[in-house]
């Protein structure tokens, strides 16, 4: 005779109508929460009252804005005809969203911006450095042909921001007047509704625009032939002199989500990388 004593009791299959709601409620989900409740499950998601950091890539991803390295060029970066072959840097790359308040900065700061544009720049002659897409009234900045933001400039083999440039030398505050797209890249802030006690509520989800989040984002940056291989260079190095990328932007993380919230990731994030650093095994 069977040991009836330590059988494990059968689980009755949910109703016909909770298994459809549970099966559509799943294929209905939207991509930032598959990939939040994935990475949740797995614990590589850090709470932080409010914000769900991203482990795999704020903390355990290395990061280094080199700008020397987004452009290849012809005949050669050093005269003064030079031109980019090929731009891969992130201002060629992105459409960059900008706020009302965005829109209102960058007015305030372009007379200043002006000054170190070329006489034959476009918006020397009045143009707007924004445009507006008609089906979400949204505002984007204005692009040249060669399809880079408006504010590109090149010097020195480099890429350099116009916007950026100005309030360095004229000792502004960077964040007050460049978009914080900008600012914030590769770093991404994204809103979902988290189920939880009572009415779902907001949540925020701080990660990063690379090949393994590309699917959360309507425009990616993955034209790379090679599939798995990051588009950027900034993003592919994983050398042990450079930070992790919420150590490269400490300064646009703090005045965004505010000093509390950064002391609070650096804290425990230096706690998870000392660990990771401990189960290691030796070479």
């Amino acid at each position: 005779m069977p040991d009836r004593s330590r059988a494990v009791p059968k689980r009755s299959p949910p109703r016909r109508s909770k298994a459809l709601k549970i099966h559509t409620d799943d294929l209905e989900q939207q991509p930032l929460d598959r990939y939040v409740t994935l990475q949740r499950s797995i614990g590589r998601l850090m709470a932080i009252g409010k914000i769900d950091v991203d482990v795999d890539q704020l903390i355990e991803r290395r990061f280094l804005c080199d700008r020397h390295r987004c452009i290849q060029w012809t005949p050669h970066e050093r005269k003064a005809d030079a031109r980019p072959l090929i731009d891969r840097s992130c201002c060629s790359t992105y459409d960059v969203a900008i706020t009302e308040s965005d829109r209102q900065k960058v007015e305030e700061i372009l007379p200043l911006v002006r000054r170190r544009l070329a006489r034959s720049h476009p918006l020397h002659d009045g143009t707007e450095p924004f445009y507006d897409i008609e089906d979400d009234f949204s505002l984007r900045l204005r692009e040249t042909d060669r399809g880079t933001c408006e504010f590109v400039l090149y010097e020195a083999g480099r890429t350099t921001c116009a916007i950026h440039k100005t309030c360095l030398e004229e000792k502004l505050d960077v964040w007050e007047y460049k978009p914080i797209a900008c600012s914030l890249w590769p770093l991404a802030i994204v809103d979902y509704e988290a189920d939880g006690p009572g009415a779902p509520h907001t949540r925020h989800l701080v990660t990063a625009y690379t090949n393994a989040t590309a699917g959360l984002f309507e425009q990616t940056a993955d034209d790379s032939e090679d599939e798995g291989e990051e588009r950027f260079a900034c993003l592919v190095d994983d050398a042990a002199e450079y930070e992790p990328l919420y150590q490269a932007q400490e300064g646009v993380l703090r005045y965004v989500l505010g000093d509390a919230f950064y002391d609070e990731l650096d804290r425990r994030a230096r706690q998870h990388l000392g660990a990771k650093r401990r189960r290691r095994p030796p070479a």
